[in-house]
């Protein structure tokens, strides 16, 4: 702190970044992704794709169209991986392995697309529905991975910016909830 009541008062900029500011893409907490992630029976993925495609968007006037990125992410995926990779706010990030990720969310995504087809026309009732919500878990788990990488990439590790919920996300929540009694129901029921 200086003497002179007259002098432009000192600020560290490297502040923005230590408090998660930095707004490339998507930061949130990955204990409330992964919750929103799950209760929303993996619906959640799809606005988890559209806002890291319209930050990144927003941060670089790429010109890209978030909404047919987010619903067909399948194709974009090594896309947005890549961008993420190639972004480091913090300026301590080394390589990530963007590549087997991404190719691991593909096929996963790939996988859980054709186990819902057969859902859909009642092929291998109920082991193929019970396999089409199993699936959310090795797709939650690369979320959350590439959710930390994120996080870190963008100044904050924890996520702490976008932590809690708001009154939207447990609206979302209870939605989700009723919904899961539903599936679980239509799983118990016998055709």
């Amino acid at each position: 702190m200086s003497n002179n009541v007259y002098a432009a008062p000192l600020s560290n900029l490297d502040d923005r970044i230590e408090a998660g500011s930095d707004d490339r893409f998507y930061v949130v907490s990955t204990r409330k992704m992964l919750i929103l992630y799950f209760l929303t029976l993996g619906f959640y993925r799809l606005y988890w794709n559209y806002k890291n495609w319209s930050l990144h968007n927003k941060a670089t006037g790429e010109g890209v169209w978030p909404v047919p990125r987010a619903i067909f992410s399948v194709f974009f995926t090594h896309a947005l991986f890549r961008n993420v990779e190639s972004h480091d706010a913090t300026g301590e990030r080394g390589s990530w392995d963007a590549g087997k990720l991404s190719t691991a969310m593909v096929i996963a995504l790939i996988t859980s697309n054709i186990l819902a087809r057969l859902s859909w026309k009642g092929i291998g009732f109920p082991y193929v529905n019970i396999a089409s919500l199993l699936i959310m878990l090795p797709i939650g788990f690369l979320l959350k991975k590439a959710q930390d990488e994120i996080n870190a990439r963008c100044g904050d590790p924890a996520g702490s910016t976008n932590a809690s919920f708001s009154a939207g996300n447990i609206a979302l929540c209870v939605v989700g909830g009723l919904y899961w009694l539903l599936a679980i129901a239509g799983l118990c029921s016998q055709p």
